[in-house]
């Protein structure tokens, strides 16, 4: 145990100078000593400090379903108010960073998978070391798709092997340089990590700060989504629900708690969540005027999602961890909800509102809930794609959304905002989707910038 505890801890400070310092090309300090049994890999993994609860919602802040009042802009520091303005730099060597905290979960998935692969005693018929594998794999994949999300464009078909990808960490080897791989490259990393974890995890987790298959196939089917393979990502999305469909009932739910979801893992596949950038604290963080109104007052999550503030406006308390802390992970409502989508897409309408139906039944009061009978398939995708945005805010999906809706469909979303009284907006397409990478590690490393 306490050999564990060391390690972790040597670990913890390695990663911390590394954060500080050269970010992901500093060498890993040579006394630091190697896990040599499973149980050390696995304590690694079930770290849910780092793999699982971090800095969150980068993707959130940047997106449009809050805004800040001027005094609330003016107070804040440097790097929230470059976030808000979308600004060419968000990170300024600050010790909190989504940067340094999905590379982190990736450096222990690599020096997982490192040590499994050298300690050749272990045979492949070992079922625990089996799954930590598929663990290592699974949160490596989350880590990917969460960076690419952030700091790539939307994934192009006919762009995609040119697109400016993200760095693609595969060892813990930091003598490796680090240079950004295309979209397409990074892309298909991350389909192969989740074909491996597929593979290896259990089908469903008891504990769901641990990935499971199920797991899998949500992942999977949204980063088929986000590549415009509706046939895929339905597929997968059925795959996942077919292991368990249970919504959660926001009838059962009270709204007058402060935090209506505490304790309740129910519809949860796979925890992650933390703290989130000041902008989004409940202090400052007021929801879109347009969005909160479009919550019908039958639609039950308008009062578990939000309370009022005293100067009339709404902050958000539905967070799925049941705190101020932000839920990020997945749930089966995406599955559903990427099932639907797939389906209106490919014009298997009346499947659609099926899947649809079960899904609103789950969300509004008993007698109001919306009919789907004569809506064509464009008024089908429409009240789909609302259905999304109301169910998945602060979930830090919605910028990703963005940039995959204004790519694929005709309606544009233009994002503004009113930065210390100068209007900013963002254009369909536009380079500043692709979030800006540490100034630090474009010095370090060479490579190149995302253009503002």
């Amino acid at each position: 145990m306490m050999k564990t505890l060391y390690f972790i801890l040597g670990l913890l400070f390695c990663v911390q100078i590394l954060s500080c310092n050269k970010f992901l090309d500093e060498k890993v300090d040579a006394n630091l000593k190697e896990a040599d049994n499973l149980d050390d890999l696995d304590a690694l993994l079930n770290s849910t400090q780092v793999m699982n609860y971090y800095v969150m919602g980068l993707g959130e802040a940047s997106a449009d379903n809050y805004y800040l009042d001027k005094a609330s802009w003016e107070s804040m520091d440097i790097v929230d108010r470059e976030i808000y303005g979308w600004g060419p730099e968000i990170f300024f060597q600050n010790s909190l960073s989504a940067w340094l905290d999905y590379y982190k979960t990736i450096y222990y998935s690599n020096h997982v998978l490192t040590r499994l692969n050298k300690i050749t005693a272990w045979s492949v018929q070992n079922k625990r070391a089996e799954e930590v594998k598929g663990k290592a794999y699974f949160f490596r994949a989350f880590g990917f798709y969460k960076l690419v999300g952030l700091f790539s464009k939307a994934y192009d078909k006919e762009g995609a092997a040119t697109d400016l990808g993200i760095p693609l960490r595969l060892t813990d080897d930091f003598n490796v340089p680090s240079e950004r791989a295309s979209a397409k490259v990074c892309y298909q990393q991350i389909l192969d990590d989740l074909y491996m974890a597929e593979k290896l995890l259990p089908i469903e987790q008891s504990n769901r700060h641990l990935p499971s298959v199920q797991a899998a196939y949500v992942l999977l089917s949204s980063i088929y989504q986000h590549m415009q393979d509706f046939e895929k990502s339905l597929d997968y999305a059925k795959k996942a629900l077919s292991i368990n469909s249970k919504l959660k009932d926001m009838k059962t739910y009270k709204a007058t708690e402060r935090y209506p979801f505490i304790g309740s893992e129910e519809e949860i596949v796979f925890i992650v969540a933390g703290g989130a950038y000041t902008l989004l604290d409940k202090k400052y963080c007021k929801i879109d005027t347009t969005l909160y109104a479009s919550y019908s007052q039958h639609d039950l999550r308008k009062k578990l999602f939000f309370e009022i503030n005293k100067d009339g406006s709404y902050y958000f308390k539905g967070s799925y961890v049941g705190s101020r802390g932000l839920f990020m992970g997945l749930t089966i409502a995406d599955a559903y909800l990427n099932a639907i989508e797939a389906l209106v897409r490919l014009n298997k309408v009346e499947e659609a509102k099926e899947y649809l139906a079960v899904f609103l039944k789950n969300r509004y009061a008993e007698g109001y809930v919306p009919t789907l009978a004569e809506k064509s398939q464009h008024e089908l995708l429409k009240l789909t794609l609302d259905e999304r945005r109301k169910e998945f805010i602060m979930r830090d999906s919605r910028w990703s959304d963005i940039k995959r809706l204004n790519k694929i469909d005709q309606e544009t979303i233009i994002p503004m905002r009113d930065v210390g009284g100068k209007k900013v907006s963002l254009q369909r397409n536009d380079n500043r989707y692709a979030l800006p990478l540490p100034a630090e590690i474009i010095e370090i490393t060479g490579m190149p910038q995302n253009p503002r």
